[in-house]
């Protein structure tokens, strides 16, 4: 019997249930498809780290090492359960070349190292997730060059410096715990024990990458202190376990973030769309639940009636969804597999897009329910008298309104119904809002990732160039000639010199910490500022916003900083973000020692009429190996898969949106329609005309959209940019400021959204002819 009713009122609703079915479906195939995303991304990671067998602690560092006093300091640290120290030839990228490519990889962002495999942990991996192994003459590329390069098994990695050539086959692709995402300026290629010798005797300059597995992970902190408290080498940034982690799963990470909120807004629309739908239904079957309750059928099993229908939709849609989500799963979850593999078939892989769908359908029935309540408070009396609730309501004021001279009597009824029914259009105003804030947020997010201005999250100054040294026999000579030759450089309006060393911070347990801070003058280039501004005297510092937390410092508090075996007083002038070097930098300008330095840095910017690209070339032979960084395109090279994916989230999202108004617009239109059939009669008697009806209509929903797009623009700035810091502060970027393209934020999608409905009202308003209206006029 049931299921005969909710037959009967499909066929009766068809548009209706349709649009509903289609809301809860693609809310559950969203939440299913994050869902997915994140145990995807969990499993995968997890089964990365635990074969790869990913060291807790490494220590980078360019100079010459002393293996005894390591192996002394592991024999006398609990905490060490294994140690080696992995040798890594640093390569200039002018002398690598790629595939068929006979561009060298000079202008690559990408710091090269050529390694032989390790033995002990930190395993480098192929795309099967097993160990390589190299013979003499093969070499396994980075996953990253793969991608980018589009390489395949068999293709010729050269390396030339014109007095020495070599050439390698590519027999795998590397999956590297430390070095696989793209934010990772750094990418190691495997090759043969005995190449890595010649390789080495001929070019390039040897990194150390000193290792550790501790024996309990939890006390990471406290052996980190340990080990830069001592007198071991240092000389290069640190990287450990939760920054393996984070790295590897920012990229998906944020794509699983931003379709949940997709889907969680849709579900909203979904609920309003639900609650307005059962009371008109109960409106319009006022008469039949008097009838019910006359004849003596219960309040639970008259709930029981209509509810059958909406529990019967969304089991259907909830499944429809699921069963949707893999079959376009793929698409989400494609870098994850490339990059960290496949995660193995778990329990909670399959349970969780199942137990998130049914919450979904958990929601949608608990509305229901609250809704149905209404059906509590209808008495069999009242009903029977009254008829329907849901009786057009006519204003006496329509008739009198030619006495208004100054607005025009269409647009008048119209502004008029909205007000006087704002309650009843708060549905489509919610939709409207929503749907905007769908549609500008990614956008925003995507034009901020892809702004020159994201530069200044990773710690870095706005400029044309960048100029790395790193640790080398002669750093601070080539340094030395390097500024000589930069200030006789006429093509140069600006240049910055910024020099990293290592220092010691007291922490808050009062064991001395070490800390990297860079020194120059920050005036020239300058960050954007959280709090405060940036050092302008050496008794300040400015520190990353999480140095900031971790230390419990803020703008104005002190600190001691131990230089040159002094102890000197620093004052916190500022707060910065930086998604570098794990987010734990620090700025002054404090001399410094040169037998501290980790690297220097320049930054420049060129004169206007001075190419940039020929700039880096002469710069490129001038002072190589330096790393010289074309600023604009290091975003592209270490973001673009990110940016990438978010296109694609954007774009569904967009249309997604674009779909629901156009959908929500014209079922709202419908039942108006059907509600206000009498009204629209009488007006007809007397005098008006179709198209003044028309016009009605358009105008009530040019007003409910401007109002929804101006309500759904703000929100987006206000609210999306909370949601969009909450997402940075996980990358070390706390306060991500969303870089606005106003054209496209302000005007192109505002106009466009709303040629959209007011394209869908003149096509729904075309329903009306004069027959329905006749036939009403009839009755």
């Amino acid at each position: 019997m049931l299921l005969q009713i909710v037959k009967r009122d499909f066929q009766r609703n068809k548009i209706i249930t349709i649009v509903l079915f289609i809301f809860i479906m693609l809310s559950a195939l969203l939440v299913a498809s994050a869902s997915h995303i994140m145990m995807e991304l969990s499993g995968s990671l997890n089964n990365l780290l635990d074969k790869s067998k990913a060291p807790h602690f490494v220590q980078m560092h360019a100079g010459p090492i002393d293996d005894t006093a390591i192996e002394k300091f592991v024999s006398d640290n609990h905490l060490v359960r294994d140690q080696q120290t992995v040798e890594m030839l640093g390569m200039d990228g002018s002398n690598v070349f790629l595939g068929n490519s006979q561009r060298s990889e000079e202008n690559s962002v990408m710091d090269i190292g050529f390694v032989r495999q390790n033995h002990s942990f930190d395993l480098l991996l192929n795309l099967e997730d097993q160990v390589i192994q190299v013979s003499k003459g093969e070499i396994a590329v980075p996953i990253y060059y793969m991608q980018q390069k589009h390489l395949k098994i068999g293709d010729k990695v050269n390396i030339s410096t014109g007095q020495f050539n070599r050439e390698f086959i590519v027999i795998d692709f590397v999956r590297d715990v430390q070095m696989n995402p793209a934010i990772v300026s750094s990418k190691r290629f495997v090759v043969n024990d005995a190449d890595l010798t010649a390789l080495k005797a001929n070019l390039g300059e040897i990194e150390y990458l000193i290792e550790f597995q501790l024996t309990d992970i939890t006390k990471l902190s406290e052996f980190r202190n340990t080990y830069q408290s001592s007198n071991l080498p240092s000389k290069g940034p640190t990287i450990d376990y939760p920054l393996f982690k984070t790295l590897n799963a920012l990229t998906d990470g944020i794509i699983a973030v931003v379709i949940i909120l997709v889907s969680v807004l849709l579900i909203m629309i979904a609920i309003l769309c639900l609650r307005f739908t059962m009371i008109t239904t109960l409106e319009e079957d006022y008469s039949e639940i008097g009838v019910m309750k006359a004849i003596g059928i219960p309040q639970y099993d008259i709930r029981r009636i209509y509810l059958a229908k909406y529990i019967t939709m969304a089991a259907f849609a909830c499944v429809s969804g699921y069963l949707a989500s893999l079959g376009v799963i793929r698409l989400f979850t494609a870098n994850i597999s490339l990059y960290l593999g496949a995660a193995p078939n778990s329990f909670f892989q399959h349970v969780v897009p199942v137990l998130a769908v049914s919450l979904i359908f958990g929601v949608v029935v608990l509305i229901c329910r609250l809704m149905l309540r209404r059906v509590n408070r209808i008495t069999a009396v009242e009903a029977l008298r009254s008829g329907s609730v849901g009786e057009a309501r006519i204003n006496k004021r329509v008739f009198s309104l030619n006495k208004r001279k100054r607005l025009n009597v269409n647009a008048f009824l119209g502004i008029q119904d909205v007000y006087g029914r704002f309650k009843m259009y708060g549905l489509l105003f919610f939709v409207f809002v929503i749907c905007v804030f769908i549609i500008i947020v990614p956008v925003n997010l995507l034009n901020t990732l892809q702004s020159p201005r994201f530069i200044s999250y990773m710690g870095v100054g706005q400029s044309d160039i960048r100029i790395d040294l790193q640790q080398s026999g002669n750093i601070d000579q080539r340094f030395e000639a390097m500024m000589t030759t930069l200030k006789h450089d006429q093509d140069i309006e600006k240049f910055s010199p910024l020099v990293t060393s290592r220092f010691k911070v007291l922490g808050n347990d009062g064991v001395w910490e070490s800390i990297q801070v860079e020194t120059g003058d920050f005036s020239i280039f300058p960050l954007s500022y959280v709090n405060g501004a940036a050092p302008r005297s050496v008794n300040e510092l400015a520190l990353s916003d999480l140095n900031a937390k971790e230390l419990n410092k803020s703008v104005g508090d002190s600190l001691l900083l131990l230089t040159a075996g002094i102890e000197k007083e620093m004052i916190v002038s500022g707060i910065y973000q930086d998604i570098t070097n794990g987010g734990r930098t620090a700025k002054a300008r404090l001399p410094y020692d040169p037998k501290t330095v980790l690297w220097y840095v320049v930054a420049l910017d060129v004169k206007p009429d001075i190419s940039v690209r020929e700039k880096i070339d002469e710069y490129a032979k001038v002072f190589y190996p330096a790393k010289i960084t074309y600023l604009e395109s290091y975003l592209a090279q270490t973001l673009g898969n990110t940016i990438k994916q978010l296109r694609l989230v954007t774009i569904v999202a967009m249309a997604i949106s674009i779909s629901i108004s156009v959908l929500m617009t014209s079922l709202f239109l419908k039942m108006m329609f059907a509600k206000d059939s009498l009204q629209m009669a009488i007006m007809r008697s007397i005098g008006f005309s179709l198209k003044d009806i028309r016009i009605q209509y358009l105008i009530r929903t040019l007003l409910v959209s401007g109002l929804g797009i101006i309500i759904g623009t703000i929100a987006a700035g206000t609210i999306g940019q909370s949601l969009v810091r909450m997402l940075g502060s996980f990358m070390g970027a706390s306060q991500i400021q969303l870089v606005i393209n106003p054209l496209v934020a302000y005007l192109i999608l505002p106009v466009v959204f709303m040629m959209i409905v007011v394209i869908t009202t003149l096509v729904s308003t075309v329903s009306l002819d004069k027959s329905s209206i006749a036939e009403r006029i009839v009755e």
